[in-house]
């Protein structure tokens, strides 16, 4: 099997340390992965036959290419707020970043500029879910009965064309916001605006608690999926509405990942070890489901080290089977007493196991670690 292009070759990294600005740093992804499978289960072969683990190269934390402070309303947000500071990836090359007061800018990481995009209606961090998702004629339609000044290009041939094609969905899961829910959305008339969205049930359930982990995923290309700390719900990002899946939480870290190969939404399991896992959530798009879609467990990547206290993992996506996770670590003496952080990055790559129908193989490639406390955020 060889190793095809990744669908994106840089990884993101929002560097931050005190109350200083954030620095932004792209990280080459494409170096973590041998030319062929075969290569990368060649290699990984090496370490158990001379029973050592091998953990790759280490380097030091890449030079953020540009500084910058969030656009603070003055004497309104101190930066002791920072920790309610949300990032989101905005298509492949924009980050967009808000700060506690709603203030937000978008960087561009090809042309290397920045804009000042409309406030927030609410502020979003520091428990959040952000999604972009690639506008379709469906939205364009649903855009243009709620809003007739719509301009009817949106349903031409300019649809599809510019710089503008997707929108970026940001909910607060913690309630009591007077907009909770909202849609970062262009126009051709009046430009960037924020759009506020129905909040989703589980706020008004006197119960609800914000759960610590915030499994979701994007269904069908328009439907956002989500876990509460009791069900799951979605919502149709062309209707507009809400509906409950069913009873029952993903049991995932953080945010799933699509692979159109493989036809699975993979994630990293909600508890340590963090293990990389799949399930099929087509079925979810279609209407409410009873049980929880069965689960596959997909593998672990990597042996951990005893002095390594994992407190963190993060999984992107690659395309074509392909992912980097990353994994964020204490390392302690051999006293136990903390010494330095370090975020080892691996790359891997899923396949249908030729000896077990159903089943998915995992083989890692190569892993890189970065002895760094100051990655606040991967994109």
């Amino acid at each position: 099997m060889g190793c095809q292009k990744l669908s994106r070759q840089s990884l993101h990294l929002v560097l931050g340390s005190g109350r200083g600005p954030y620095g932004l740093a792209s990280m080459d992804i494409s170096r973590l992965f041998y030319t062929s499978w075969q290569e990368a289960k060649a290699a990984e072969a090496k370490p158990k036959e001379n029973g050592s683990l091998l953990w790759g190269t280490k380097r030091s934390e890449p030079e953020p290419s540009i500084y910058y402070s969030t656009l603070r309303s003055p004497g309104s947000v101190s930066s002791s707020d920072r920790f309610r500071d949300a990032f989101a990836l905005f298509g492949k090359s924009k980050i967009v970043c808000s700060d506690a007061g709603g203030f937000v800018t978008m960087y561009n990481t090809e042309s290397h500029s920045f804009t000042s995009l409309p406030k927030m209606n609410s502020p979003k961090g520091p428990r959040y879910v952000a999604l972009s998702i690639p506008r379709t004629a469906a939205h364009a339609m649903a855009d243009f009965e709620i809003h007739p000044d719509v301009d009817s290009a949106m349903f031409g041939d300019k649809l599809l064309g510019g710089n503008h094609t997707e929108s970026l969905y940001m909910m607060d899961m913690v309630p009591d916001k007077v907009c909770s829910f909202e849609a970062l959305v262009y126009y051709p008339v009046s430009r960037w605006c924020w759009r506020p969205l129905p909040p989703p049930p589980f706020h008004s359930d006197p119960k609800y608690r914000t759960p610590h982990n915030i499994p979701f995923a994007l269904v069908d290309g328009t439907m956002i999926c989500v876990s509460s700390d009791k069900a799951t719900y979605c919502f149709d990002t062309v209707a507009m509405e809400w509906n409950k899946a069913g009873d029952w939480v993903l049991p995932f870290l953080s945010k799933l990942e699509y692979d159109t190969e493989l036809k699975m939404w993979f994630g990293m399991s909600a508890h340590k070890p963090y293990r990389l896992c799949a399930v099929d959530l087509s079925g979810v798009a279609m209407g409410s489901c009873e049980k929880l879609p069965a689960v596959r467990d997909v593998g672990l990547e990597v042996d951990l080290p005893k002095n390594w206290e994992l407190i963190d993992a993060a999984l992107v996506k690659l395309g074509s089977g392909r992912f980097c996770i990353a994994r964020f670590f204490d390392v302690t003496d051999e006293y136990g007493d903390y010494e330095y952080d370090v975020v080892a990055f691996t790359g891997v790559e899923v396949a249908p196991s030729r000896a077990e129908e159903g089943v998915l193989s995992i083989v890692n490639h190569k892993t890189e670690c970065l002895v760094t406390d100051d990655i606040e955020r991967l994109l």
